[in-house]
């Protein structure tokens, strides 16, 4: 529908920009942040808007700090999620090192000879 707009997603966007920076071992390309996006969306209740003073409303309720906390909370979730297992072929999980990766395959790894 025209005019109509989810405002959370502006929210989520702008949460994972400041934090994905923060997160040098995370990927960061467009299709893991669309990922990560999705993933919170899907946990925060949308705030849907057809006008400017819907979405200053919405920007006035994000400053609470229970709101604010909350969305925080599930951009990091995200971030974790999605940077530990990436769904594009050449991405490589954040949070497995060389040594799981060898064990998770079935190799012998220096530690298990």
């Amino acid at each position: 529908m025209n005019g109509l707009k989810n405002l959370m997603e502006d929210t989520v966007e702008q949460t994972l920009n400041r934090l994905l920076p923060t997160m040098p071992n995370i990927c960061s390309c467009d299709d893991c942040k669309l990922d990560m996006a999705t993933y919170a969306l899907n946990r925060l209740p949308p705030k849907y808007a057809r006008s400017s003073r819907g979405a200053i409303l919405h920007r006035f309720d994000t400053l609470s700090t229970q709101v604010e906390a909350e969305i925080l909370t599930v951009c990091v979730s995200a971030i974790n999620v999605i940077g530990s297992h990436p769904h594009h072929a050449d991405a490589k999980p954040a949070s497995n090192s060389e040594q799981s990766q060898t064990a998770a395959s079935g190799q012998p790894t220096a530690n298990s000879q």
